[in-house]
């Protein structure tokens, strides 16, 4: 078989680190698998201070009202602390979550489980000098077998990008409306 089949075959049935080390070594590593066959990130400035933008991060119950498709959150008794689980919906799809960094008003990051694929999810906040905006990073990575196939890194950075977006657009609101 060629070089290059061989490559490609083996990033479609790509499984990646376990969960345990992908949220340890991973997570909690301030890194995503980039050798994961689906990997995205994105970025965006948002005009409110990292603040608000984090008590909306933060508030993982309130998602629904205001990340897209994101339909349900429920958290395990510890509440957003790191090793916390949570439960959520995402497009109809239930997604089983555990925490690994909370660094109020720098990270956010989980791990995740979803019809046998493995994600690291990292947003990064920012303040500018002035600390009136927040730059913002989004980037995960997803492993597992044909992952690829139906779900590729394109489709990933979009919708990246519509959290990223929403988180945006409710923060400048939420800003804009004490500012009054």
């Amino acid at each position: 078989m060629p070089v290059a089949a061989r490559s490609l075959l083996g990033r479609v049935l790509y499984t990646g680190p376990s969960l345990a080390t992908l949220h340890q070594r991973y997570a909690k590593g301030d890194r995503i698998d980039d050798r994961a066959p689906v990997v995205a990130s994105g970025r965006v400035r948002i005009e409110a201070p990292p603040a608000e933008v984090w008590r909306l991060l933060h508030d993982l119950p309130g998602w629904p009202s205001w990340v897209p498709r994101v339909s349900h959150v429920r958290q395990g008794p510890g509440g957003t602390v790191p090793d916390e689980w949570f439960r959520w919906k995402l497009g109809g799809m239930s997604i089983k979550s555990t925490l690994a960094v909370v660094d109020p008003g720098r990270e956010l990051c989980w791990t995740g489980v979803l019809a046998g694929t493995r994600a690291v999810h990292r947003f990064r906040l920012t303040a500018s000098e002035d600390g009136r905006a927040t730059d913002v990073v989004s980037e995960e990575s997803i492993g597992g077998p044909l992952i690829a196939l139906y779900f590729p890194s394109d489709k990933l950075r979009r919708v990246l990008q519509d959290w990223l977006g929403a988180l945006k657009c409710t923060a400048e609101v939420r800003t804009a409306e004490v500012s009054r």
